[in-house]
């Protein structure tokens, strides 16, 4: 009767242990999950090829940003947000060209073939003595409240020809984790608390809201 006691207490304290363990182990993935949700985006989808882990990039060329839609506006937003991301990045010197369109006019279909045409990278090299060249485009784009911005972005070798990386988001505001992320870039990059706004000024901007936008996707290189 005795050792049936005994038994009996080891295997309730059995359980109370296994119940306060698992009650830890909850409570530490809930945390986990709480500290790192807002350091990723689900829907940025990037891709870095072996060729862009083995090259030492000195030199970067960034292209303006095209879009479907004749809005010149938001393409030099977009493109200074990415180019003031990149350079902040401190990967490779970034160099903007002048008088590049004659030969980029011919480029309108390389995210489907996924190569660059040899004679714009033979034009690029001769120019400006690059490693690689940059292509974006601004695939999504809503100024107004709720705004939305979608880009698609990709490295060019000026080497081999190859995309080297590549990174594609659309950033749709009127989602939570988008709310999320800007609460979280505001504390981050905004020393100066704003007290009418706080961390809506962003979403009321379209140089601010490309330049959220633009930190993420550089993040990804």
């Amino acid at each position: 009767m005795k050792s049936f006691r005994i038994i009996s207490i080891a295997l309730i304290c059995l359980f109370a242990l296994t119940s306060i363990i698992g009650c830890i182990v909850t409570d530490v993935q809930h945390i986990a999950h709480e500290t790192f949700y807002t350091k990723e985006y689900d829907t940025i989808n990037y891709h870095k090829s072996e060729e862009y882990l083995n090259t030492r990039l000195h030199r970067v060329l960034l292209l303006p940003f095209t879009v479907e839609s004749q809005r010149d506006k938001v393409i030099d937003e977009v493109t200074d947000a990415f180019y003031i991301e990149l350079q902040k990045s401190a990967k490779f010197e970034i160099i903007i060209p002048q008088g590049f369109q004659d030969i980029l006019s011919e480029q309108n279909d390389i995210w489907n073939r996924g190569l660059i045409r040899s004679e714009t990278i033979v034009e690029a090299k001769r120019r400006y003595k690059v490693d690689a060249i940059m292509f974006g485009t601004i695939t999504h784009y809503q100024p107004y409240e709720p705004p939305v911005l979608g880009i698609k972005i990709g490295m060019f070798s000026a080497i081999s020809g190859n995309i080297m990386w590549s990174s594609d988001a659309i950033f749709d505001s009127s989602e939570a984790s988008v709310i999320k992320l800007i609460k979280t870039y505001y504390k981050e990059h905004y020393k100066r608390k704003q007290s009418l706004y706080d961390w809506k000024i962003i979403k009321l901007s379209t140089k601010r809201y490309a330049q959220f936008v633009a930190h993420y996707m550089v993040n990804s290189l």
